[in-house]
């Protein structure tokens, strides 16, 4: 298993476990023995169509030289504007701990330093949504922000999931 497989699945599942932990809070009641009529509805069409939904997961391989730089204004307006426009199921950078590796090595880069799940209804949404998103003037003065701009980034790999329930 390379590196980038280990990384999207442990993105993937990181996400499979955050929409199962926003369900089951969507779905408390007051009386735990029972939810109502119109919520276990809605759940079931929530649960459809997150099931229905692709998952991009975006993994990235940032300068290390400039990472904590991004790090600290991926916190700030990057985040701020993503979360406005996208529905981010979590972003993720490198918590400085090794990666632990079994099988084929990992080429020059490493693993990716910056992983981010954005859920959508279809790759054609995303394909029509995504450079609308990134193409906006407030987008680029935001990404002008970014060290070392689009240079910095050695590696940008997308990959695009489906949920396994």
């Amino acid at each position: 298993m390379t590196s980038f497989t280990r990384n999207a699945g442990i993105a993937a599942i990181g996400a499979v476990f955050l929409m199962g932990a926003a369900a089951c809070a969507d779905g408390e009641s007051a009386d735990a023995g029972s939810v109502p009529v119109e919520s276990a509805t809605s759940e079931s069409a929530n649960a459809e169509s997150q099931a229905e939904a692709i998952y991009e997961v975006r993994n990235y391989h940032f300068d290390p030289a400039r990472f904590d730089e991004y790090a600290e204004v991926a916190r700030g307006e990057y985040l701020r504007y993503l979360r406005e426009h996208l529905d981010i199921v979590g972003f993720w950078v490198d918590a400085g701990i090794p990666a632990e590796l079994r099988g084929a090595e990992q080429d020059d880069l490493g693993s990716a330093n910056i992983t981010w799940v954005i859920r959508w209804a279809s790759k054609a949404e995303r394909d029509e949504k995504l450079p609308q998103v990134l193409g906006t003037p407030e987008w680029r003065e935001i990404f002008a922000e970014v060290p070392g701009g689009g240079a910095s980034y050695l590696r940008v790999e997308s990959r695009f999931m489906e949920s396994l329930y």
